[in-house]
């Protein structure tokens, strides 16, 4: 614990997912202690950022609410800072996009579409509204939303998801991501939260060291082996549980506060 303690005195600038970190997925259920540690961070000095499989659209608003530094979503593909200004923007291109489409309609897959503040969806039905709704509410239907918007990310939605397999030729320009039993985000190769939490610190001349993370699911493996602390909630996948360098408890039992003030970061 020591050891940990003395790399948190290092730390500048900390990321937090959303779902299961700062506040439960299915109930929106966010602890007051978490707007109190934002405040505790502030006055530290110490940066905040959100670091999300979501978009933009996404970021609830009792999350904006807590007035990040920065925003990193669309797992890294559509960076802002708290002003709104762009930090870094990397759709598909069209013809990507729509070679996914075309992959997803011929393995009888309906998708959703990320554009940077927007969502659109294939069709809505049970199994899309069992993954999508509680994070989303309704989503608009746009089968060809792709062919007048940027995209950023797409997902895949079906009862066969599992089962899916990409095709060769899209190995060496996107990757899948389970998130969901039945979905996976379908993301660029390089696009991850890593890649996407290493260009905001870029931005600000810092070293990885000074960073930390928060999160639960394998969306945030890739900041698992960074030189920084991560910490997992809980709840969080088996996978990341055992390669975080501390586990905090759940959300409803004030994780974050209690990780943040254990590792000497906040009182």
């Amino acid at each position: 614990m020591e050891e940990l303690k003395k790399r948190a005195k290092e730390v500048k600038i900390i990321f937090f997912d959303i779902d299961d970190t700062l506040r439960i997925k299915d109930t929106g259920f966010m602890p007051d202690s978490v707007n109190l540690a934002f405040d505790k961070l502030r006055k530290k000095g110490i940066l905040t950022g959100i670091a999300t499989g979501r978009n933009l659209s996404g970021v609830v608003p009792e999350v904006r609410a807590l007035n990040p530094d920065f925003y990193v979503t669309a797992n890294g593909a559509y960076i802002v800072n708290s002003s709104g200004e762009v930090v870094y923007d990397n759709p598909y291109s069209p013809e990507l996009a729509q070679d996914l489409v075309d992959w997803l309609k011929s393995v009888d897959s309906e998708y959703v579409f990320y554009g940077n503040n927007e969502l659109a969806i294939s069709k809505w039905g049970d199994l899309e509204r069992d993954a999508m709704q509680i994070i989303y509410g309704d989503l608009k239907v746009d089968p060809d939303f792709n062919k007048s918007n940027s995209v950023y990310q797409i997902l895949s939605l079906s009862d066969h998801d599992e089962d899916l397999v990409l095709p060769e030729k899209f190995t060496d320009k996107v990757r899948r991501v389970r998130w969901h039993l039945n979905s996976c985000d379908i993301v660029p190769i390089n696009g991850n939260k890593r890649e996407g939490c290493k260009i905001v610190l870029d931005k600000l001349g810092l070293p990885l060291e000074s960073m930390m993370n928060f999160g639960d699911g394998p969306n945030d493996l890739e900041l698992v082996d960074l030189p920084g602390l991560f910490v997992a909630m809980e709840i969080s996948d088996d996978q990341v549980l055992k390669q975080a360098d501390y586990v905090t408890k759940k959300v409803e039992e004030d994780g974050v506060h209690k990780a943040l003030v254990e590792l000497g970061i906040i009182e």
